[in-house]
C-alpha cells in the first residue's frame, strides 16, 4: 500500500440519485421520499448490465460488518484502499452474501441502485469516497432490525469501566468529543447494539480534516500521521470543502483495534448545537423526551460555520442519521427504548451551542468536563424531561 491523495467528484454523497429496488422495499420509510426512493425493475436491470461489461475491474475485495458480508468489485484502487482502510477484509473465498459493482470510468451522473432481494449495490458516476461506506452502513440498518439489533450513527467510547454512546450531526462537536484522549475508542461513527453489547461496524475512521491540528483534536491528529507513516492514509479533496482523512483504527493509540462485543451502554448522549440558547449544558432525559429527540434529530447551524449559512439554520435528520436508516424512524426508536429499559442506559442531552445565561458558545473544554462528570455521577441531576420535551417541540415547530 501507500499514501493516497484523491480529488473527488462530486465532493460529497449524492442522496437524491439513490434507488431501491425488490419486493423488501415495502419495509422502507416512504415518509422520506428524498432517500427511500423506489425505482423500476427494468432501469436496475440496464444499469446492472452497463456496469457488468466493463472489463476494467480489478481483484474483488471481500469484507464483513456486523451480520453483513460484502465482496467488492471496483475499477479504482484508491477506493480499493479506502475500504481496505474502513472495513475488516476477509479471505478471497469468503465470497459475501452482497455485491457491490462499482465504477468510476463510466461518464455518467451520480447513481446507485440498491437491490434488496438480489443484495447488490450499483455505484457510479462519483468518485467520492464516502458513497461507498454509507451505502454500506444503508444496507447494514436496513438488515439488522430484522435480527433484533440497533444500527446506530453515533461514536462510541469506553471511560473508568463504562461503555459510553454519543450522538450528534455535523457541528455538534462528535467526533472532537468522543476522540477525548482519556477515552478509549470504540468507534467514531457506526456502532450495532446487540443482545450481547455493542460492537463496531467499522475497522476504520473517516474524519474531516478541516482546522485538524496537534491542540485541537490531538488524538485524530496522531492517528493521521501514523496511518502516514504506514503508507496506509487516504486523503480526500484536501484543501477544499467536506475534505477528510482515512485511516484504519489501529492507527489509533487509545482505541480499540480488534472487533469485538463490549457492554451494553451505560450512557448515551443526544449531542445538540442549540444556537438558540433554550437548552442547559446538560440535561437528564427519559422516556418519550429520549424518543422524540432519537426520532427527530435536532441540532441547529450557525451564520458562519458553514458556507452560505447567514442565518440561524435548524435542523433535523432522524435517528441522527436520516440518509441511512431507510427503514421507518419507529422501528429504530423501538429498538433503542427497549435497550436503554432493558440495561438501564442513562440518556442525557449535551448543549454544545449557546449557553442561555450567557449567549455564547459553551467552551469544549467546559462540555467534555460536563460529559466526564455526568459518567462518573459526581453530581446529581434531577430528570428534567417535561420541561426539555416541551421546549424542543416549541423550538422545531415550523421546521
Amino acid at each position: 500500500m501507500t499514501n493516497i491523495s484523491i480529488k473527488t467528484k462530486p465532493t460529497g454523497r449524492s442522496p437524491e440519485n439513490k434507488y431501491f429496488f425488490g419486493e423488501q422495499a415495502k419495509f422502507l420509510d416512504l415518509a422520506r421520499p428524498k432517500f427511500n426512493k423506489i425505482g423500476v425493475e427494468a432501469d436496475f436491470n440496464d444499469f446492472y448490465d452497463r456496469l457488468l461489461i466493463q472489463t476494467n475491474y480489478l481483484e474483488p475485495l471481500n469484507f464483513e460488518t456486523v451480520g453483513t458480508n460484502f465482496t467488492l468489485h471496483t475499477n479504482d484502487e484508491r477506493h480499493k484502499q479506502f475500504v481496505w482502510n474502513m472495513f475488516k477484509v476477509t479471505a478471497e473465498d469468503q465470497i459475501g452474501d452482497w455485491t457491490i459493482y462499482h465504477n468510476t470510468s463510466i461518464d455518467m451522473e451520480p447513481l446507485i441502485h440498491i437491490h434488496l432481494d438480489r443484495k447488490i449495490m450499483l455505484i457510479a458516476g462519483t468518485t467520492f469516497l464516502g458513497e461507498i461506506k454509507k451505502g454500506v452502513f444503508g444496507i447494514v440498518s436496513f438488515e439488522l432490525p430484522k435480527f433484533g439489533i440497533l444500527p446506530m450513527h453515533c461514536g462510541a467510547f469506553t471511560y473508568r469501566g463504562t461503555t459510553n454512546l454519543m450522538f450528534g450531526l455535523s457541528g455538534t462537536g462528535k467526533t472532537t468529543l468522543s476522540s477525548d484522549p482519556e477515552y478509549k475508542l470504540i468507534s467514531d461513527d457506526e456502532v450495532a447494539w446487540t443482545n450481547m453489547g455493542i460492537r463496531m461496524i467499522e475497522t476504520g475512521c473517516y474524519a474531516k480534516s478541516e482546522g485538524l491540528s496537534a491542540v485541537t483534536h490531538p488524538t485524530i491528529f496522531q492517528a493521521v500521521e501514523q496511518a502516514r507513516d504506514r503508507q496506509t492514509l487516504v486523503e480526500e479533496n484536501p484543501g477544499e470543502a467536506n475534505a477528510r482523512l482515512s485511516y484504519p483504527i489501529s492507527c489509533v493509540a487509545n482505541a480499540y483495534h480488534k472487533r469485538g462485543n463490549f457492554d451494553h451502554a451505560q450512557n448515551i448522549f443526544f449531542l445538540t448545537m442549540d444556537a438558540e440558547g433554550v437548552f442547559p449544558a446538560i440535561s437528564r432525559i427519559s422516556g418519550n423526551a429520549v424518543r422524540r429527540f432519537f426520532e427527530t434529530g435536532y441540532t441547529s447551524t450557525m451564520p458562519g460555520t458553514e458556507a452560505g449559512v447567514t442565518e440561524i439554520k435548524r435542523t433535523l435528520s432522524p435517528c441522527y442519521g436520516s440518509p441511512f436508516m431507510p427503514r421507518a424512524v419507529s422501528e429504530y426508536s423501538d429498538l433503542l427504548m427497549r435497550n436503554i429499559e432493558q440495561h438501564e442506559s442513562n440518556v442525557f442531552l449535551v448543549n454544545t451551542g449557546i449557553n442561555p445565561e450567557t449567549g455564547e458558545r459553551f467552551p469544549l473544554e467546559f462540555t467534555r468536563n460536563t460529559i466526564k462528570k455526568a459518567i462518573l455521577t459526581e453530581y446529581p441531576l434531577k430528570d428534567t424531561s417535561e420541561k426539555v420535551l416541551q421546549t424542543l417541540e416549541q423550538v422545531i415547530e415550523g421546521v
